[in-house]
């Protein structure tokens, strides 16, 4: 997997050194930004990965081939043998990143979507610390990332100070939240590049205290409404600029499967609460939507649809405020 991360990382630091000056600074950037998730998350990554057999020296100090058998290759894909290792920190990032590559003749005017689709809350106002915090937490970090794409430092201020105050009710430090203030001096001095990096220690810094054992269901909570919030977003952006190729941007069954699932795990007491039966209904419909064939479309109704599931939850969660 390291190795595999690495040659992508290396790829994307290969384009980055020889591109022409007539590329655009946000995929410039998009790409540093994409460096930096996969080193900052690579060990909480979403998608199953085969076991690999490696070889072993005997006693005799010989090397054993990893795979017997007179072909010496190594053991087909065994999908039976797969392990979830673990769902990581919700960005929406790049499928924006995708997006800009395939609508090459349509300029997205992403402080517009920012405005559109971004919440507004007041994080006072929320007590519920078992349920509603971590989702409404989730929804204003993946704010906080498109912040970041629309370049709009005064909207970042604020998503930034939301998260570190919702973060606080969960139990999170100061020490913990220093990073928040990093991000609002470098968004004031337009420093995005450094925003960038910034952003994604100070999400890192909340995840390593939200995956702790008496954070684990909160964690599952911020994860999971923190996508749904970025689906509003990239689906609102595929909806305006309708194609086979955009509405394949869409397209992560496993994805939908695996939060459904992290959902039903949720302990009895939340299993109750009626945001989380929220999800346990809209998840499964969601699954449905993006399960297409991997060269397949959702049609643009269901991209409507999933927008319109979407923003039902986020609503639901902005809703409950005790």
């Amino acid at each position: 997997m390291k190795k595999g991360l690495a040659s992508l990382c290396a790829n994307l630091l290969h384009d980055k050194i020889y591109m022409t000056s007539t590329l655009h600074f946000r995929r410039f950037a998009g790409s540093l930004f994409v460096v930096f998730l996969l080193w900052a998350f690579s060990c909480a990554v979403c998608s199953a990965q085969p076991k690999q057999q490696q070889s072993t020296k005997s006693q005799t100090g010989q090397t054993e081939p990893a795979q017997k058998g007179e072909s010496g290759e190594k053991a087909p894909f065994d999908p039976t043998k797969a392990k979830d290792a673990g769902v990581g920190m919700p960005t929406p990032y790049d499928k924006f990143i995708a997006l800009d590559q395939v609508l090459t003749k349509t300029k997205v005017d992403w402080p517009q979507v920012f405005r559109k689709v971004a919440v507004d809350i007041d994080p006072d106002k929320f007590t519920d610390k078992d349920v509603a915090i971590p989702m409404i937490l989730g929804v204003r970090i993946a704010d906080g990332v498109m912040a970041i794409k629309a370049k709009d430092a005064e909207l970042l201020n604020k998503c930034a100070s939301d998260i570190e105050k919702l973060a606080k009710k969960l139990g999170v430090s100061d020490a913990d939240l220093g990073r928040a203030r990093a991000v609002r001096a470098a968004a004031n001095k337009g420093e995005w590049l450094k925003v960038f990096m910034e952003l994604g220690f100070f999400h890192q810094d909340i995840m390593k205290k939200i995956d702790e054992p008496e954070h684990a269901t909160h964690g599952t909570l911020l994860i999971v409404t923190g996508w749904m919030q970025g689906a509003r977003y990239t689906t609102t952006v595929v909806d305006d600029n309708y194609s086979a190729e955009t509405s394949n941007l869409l397209r992560e069954p496993l994805l939908a499967k695996a939060l459904n699932e992290k959902i039903g795990s949720l302990p009895a007491n939340l299993q109750s609460s009626p945001l989380v039966a929220k999800l346990r209904d809209v998840l499964p419909q969601i699954e449905k939507i993006l399960n297409v064939p991997r060269d397949g479309a959702i049609s643009k109704e269901d991209v409507e649809q999933l927008n319109k599931l979407a923003t039902d939850v986020v609503k639901a969660a902005m809703g409950t405020t005790s």
